[in-house]
């Protein structure tokens, strides 16, 4: 009875140890589903800060590239207007020189053709007065 008692006691004991073990096991698991919680939420907050970061980079990137793309454009556009500005105002200038010349050449021609006129019709009186 006495040694029975005795295991009993053992026993209780025993079994005490062991659920302040599983206690402890318990805790432990707490503690490193907490951890591991803890991991993912960083891991999470990390993945999205480098996600918008990403995102951010493309966005300024892709707006960059644009923005280049739109300066070198209006750049190109410009240069082709001031060429073709340029390109216009030779022509116009080649027409005017070319208009201007021909104008002078036909006012020489027609001025020498009624100088050379005049003077023959008056070389032709005067030879007409001295015959006569």
């Amino acid at each position: 009875m006495h040694h029975h008692r005795h295991l009993n006691r053992h026993h209780l004991h025993h079994h005490h140890r062991r659920r302040r073990r599983r206690l402890i096991l318990i805790l432990i698991l707490i503690i490193i589903i907490i951890i591991i919680i803890i991991i993912i939420v960083i891991i999470i907050i990390v993945t999205i800060i480098i996600v918008v970061v990403i995102i951010i980079i493309i966005v300024v990137v892709v707006v960059i590239v644009v923005v280049i793309v739109v300066v070198v454009v209006v750049i190109i556009i410009i240069i082709i207007i001031i060429i073709i500005i340029i390109i216009v105002i030779i022509v116009i200038i080649i027409a005017i020189a070319i208009i201007i010349i021909v104008v002078v050449v036909v006012v020489v021609v027609v001025v020498v053709v009624i100088i050379v006129i005049i003077i023959s019709i008056i070389i032709s009186i005067i030879i007409s007065i001295i015959i006569r």
